[in-house]
């Protein structure tokens, strides 16, 4: 698993419309297109963020999936899905 293989996919789903559009119509088809394993796209697919999280993925980029995707408005989902994800110590 390469943590640098989905901070770039998520990187690119947050930062370019075009990317993002295509991701919503069509998410396994535009991960295709990147270099990922079976597991990084199903992860990426089902939106996954806790288990993105687990193998080590940038926070700020799980967060920036979910708000992208899926909008503001589901803010509490997702801090349902990591919920579960221990925190760092502060």
């Amino acid at each position: 698993m390469s943590v640098h293989a989905i901070e770039l996919v998520l990187y690119d789903i947050t930062t370019k419309g075009p990317v993002r559009r295509r991701f919503v119509a069509q998410p396994a088809e535009m991960l295709e297109s990147y270099d990922l394993d079976s597991v990084e796209q199903e992860m990426i697919e089902s939106m996954n963020v806790s288990s993105m999280l687990d193998a080590g993925v940038s926070p700020m980029l799980t967060f920036g999936l979910w708000m992208c995707v899926r909008g503001p408005e589901t803010l509490p989902e997702y801090l349902g899905a990591i919920s579960d994800h221990p925190r760092e110590a502060e």
